[in-house]
């Protein structure tokens, strides 16, 4: 893979995270505000943890 493939992908992961905070900001920052309210850090490294293993799992199917 050449770097313009993994500039295109970082450029579409910032427009997907950003989509949310854009149109619903105050949602967005109660949501944020309610997690940080409520889970562990526990919580928070398992899914970011599962979030990891998902996208990577479907990198490998659809490059395998």
């Amino acid at each position: 893979m050449s770097w313009q493939t993994w500039a295109l992908a970082i450029a579409l992961v910032c427009i997907i995270e950003g989509l949310i905070p854009f149109t619903a900001p105050d949602k967005w920052l109660d949501s944020v505000r309610e997690i940080g309210r409520v889970a562990s850090p526990g919580v928070i490294r398992e899914i970011g943890l599962g979030l990891l293993l998902f996208g990577v799992g479907v990198i490998w199917v659809l490059t395998a």
